[in-house]
């Protein structure tokens, strides 16, 4: 499924976030790469799912963001967030590119994929998702994306 989230991104998401997709259409090009259609849905209501939690009123993500906030993982995250990634989240929190409300966001939608534990690489893009569809993330989107296209590039600051 996570595969199907990637190319979906670089595919569409990426190049224009105010165009509307045609379910239909997307799943007949998906099946047409050779995606599973049972994957293919999970994909699409996992994004669906992305989308709506941006949704949520300022007021109430507000409230949610404690300066003083420390995340503790059950055993189930544990399990399916590395140790290796729950460290680059919480650096990404460290260095502000992260809210308490984005990290919960990106914990969120780790776990919603269910699919074991994802390497750090992945996770990377999964957070750059999560704040690439939030309209309050602009900058740390940018931040985030600079980050990994120097790190890509061979370039650490």
């Amino acid at each position: 499924m996570f595969e199907i989230i990637m190319y979906l991104f670089e595919s569409y998401i990426q190049v224009d976030q105010t165009m509307e997709l045609d379910t239909q259409e997307v799943t007949d090009e998906l099946m047409q790469e050779g995606f599973q259609k049972s994957d293919i849905t999970k994909a699409l209501a996992w994004l669906d799912n992305l989308a709506n939690m941006h949704s949520q009123e300022p007021q109430t993500r507000a409230t949610a963001e404690k300066k003083t906030s420390h995340r503790i993982y059950n055993k189930q995250e544990q399990r399916q967030i590395s140790l290796e990634c729950r460290n680059y989240i919480h650096y990404l929190e460290e260095a502000k590119i992260l809210t308490t409300h984005t990290r919960e966001m990106v914990i969120d939608c780790i776990m919603s994929l269910d699919s074991g534990e994802l390497i750090l690489e992945d996770v990377k893009w999964l957070i750059l998702m999560v704040l690439f569809n939030d309209p309050v993330s602009d900058d740390a989107f940018l931040q985030l994306e600079s980050m990994l296209m120097d790190f890509e590039d061979g370039l650490i600051h």
